[in-house]
């Protein structure tokens, strides 16, 4: 039997990334991390995408298994002796399922809520993905109109600081599996 709790693919990944005032992340920061900059500047990222394929401890989940998860997050540091690490902060995870919300709260302690969620995926040379959640009787939602081209990071950007925690984490989980 696997000993991975949790195995999930994350699909359709939508972001966009704004500048924010450094004081209005202050009360979110978990104790021992620091806020990170890029380039003297702070941001949030929201953050939507499609979880598929979710299963526990190798088991696949029925009915729950894919869902849109949308997200709001700031990233942080902390040195580890001379090592500066990266991570991100959660201040809210959006998802469909109650049951989904309720163990990462109890399991993780994190900030998920349910409320009800829809997406829209056209994806043929050109790519269309919309998430969408309900809030006081409103929809709010990210969306993006692209071409299927693939883009390096240039090295040094802000893609590069935005991705940087996703990437070790997907080259660990990878570094992991092998």
């Amino acid at each position: 039997m696997p000993n991975t709790f949790l195995k999930a693919n994350w699909e359709n990944l939508v972001m966009a990334n704004y500048e924010v005032d450094p004081a209005v992340l202050k009360p979110y920061l978990p104790k021992g991390v620091e806020l990170d900059y890029y380039k003297s500047k702070t941001y949030v990222s929201l953050v939507g995408f499609m979880f598929k394929k979710t299963s526990l401890f190798g088991i696949p989940i029925p009915f729950f298994g894919s869902f849109e998860e949308i997200n709001l997050r700031f990233y942080v540091q902390r040195l580890d002796g001379k090592k500066v690490k990266k991570g991100v902060v959660f201040i809210n995870e959006t998802v469909p399922f109650k049951i989904v919300a309720l163990l990462a709260n109890k399991l993780y302690k994190e900030h998920y809520i349910s409320i009800p969620t829809k997406h829209k995926l056209n994806i043929t040379d050109k790519k269309e993905i919309k998430y969408e959640w309900k809030i006081n009787q409103k929809w709010n939602s990210i969306s993006v109109y692209s071409d299927s081209n693939k883009y390096s990071i240039t090295h040094n950007s802000i893609e590069e600081f935005i991705f940087e925690f996703l990437l070790k984490l997907i080259y660990n989980n990878l570094k992991l599996r092998s």
